[in-house]
């Protein structure tokens, strides 16, 4: 489990930041058109909306990964982890890691791509552009790591349950709608730090709320009923 996790980790890492790469050089040569800025401030509004929409619903438009896709990931990660021979171990994992990021890709492309849209607006050396892009991946990949430890430590008996990850969904899609919003208004206030932190600090409190009225809506309702 380790192992495959710690393969699955490194993957996901480097095929975002292959694609941020990509992206960010996207975005320098676009630097002065302005609807270019426009298109993706937009489009992480959409998403962000998509996210926020999921905790509520997966139905109809979604950036979630359907079900059927999900259950054959887990069947394939469930086969390689049983898989006795070690060079099948590792083969099966990358191809399985590459094929599961590149399509998950879609599902969380507004925050890569809202944070190389304002990175391509200074001015750096270039060498400067691929080290932030490198520490927004180790920052990314903790999370995942940390998942990783726990569940070999727990043998796989701690998992996250569905309502924990509409959770997750919900704060990710309120910081991804703030952020699109800033980089439709005006991209420069993400060089503070405060307006940063504000964000982060913003988006939690907004799905707080959320979570509480739903629970209470649905407390409601089942008395009602």
């Amino acid at each position: 489990m380790l192992l495959v996790g710690s393969i699955f980790v490194f993957f996901s890492g480097l095929i975002y930041f292959l694609f941020m790469s990509a992206l960010l050089n996207v975005f320098i040569l676009t630097a002065h058109v302005k609807i270019v800025t426009i298109v993706a401030a937009v489009f992480a509004l959409i998403l962000g909306g998509l996210n926020i929409k999921d905790f509520f619903s997966s139905r109809g438009i979604s950036v979630s990964i359907p079900k059927e896709k999900r259950f054959k990931l887990f069947r394939k990660m469930r086969r390689i982890v049983r898989e006795p021979y070690l060079p099948s171990v590792i083969a099966g994992t990358v191809v399985l890691a590459i094929s599961a990021n590149t399509y998950e890709l879609f599902c969380t492309i507004g925050f890569p791509m809202v944070f190389t849209k304002i990175l391509a607006l200074y001015k750096l050396n270039p060498i400067y552009y691929y080290m932030y892009i490198l520490l927004y991946n180790v920052v990314y990949v903790i999370p995942l790591v940390v998942i990783v430890a726990i569940f070999t430590l727990s043998l796989g008996r701690m998992k996250l349950t569905e309502e924990q990850g509409k959770t997750l969904k919900l704060i990710s899609g309120n910081m991804m709608f703030l952020l699109g919003a800033i980089l439709l208004i005006n991209p420069s206030l993400m060089s503070n730090i405060i307006t940063a932190l504000a964000l982060i600090a913003t988006a939690i409190a907004a799905s707080l709320v959320i979570i509480f009225l739903t629970k209470l809506y649905q407390k409601i309702k089942e008395q009602g009923n």
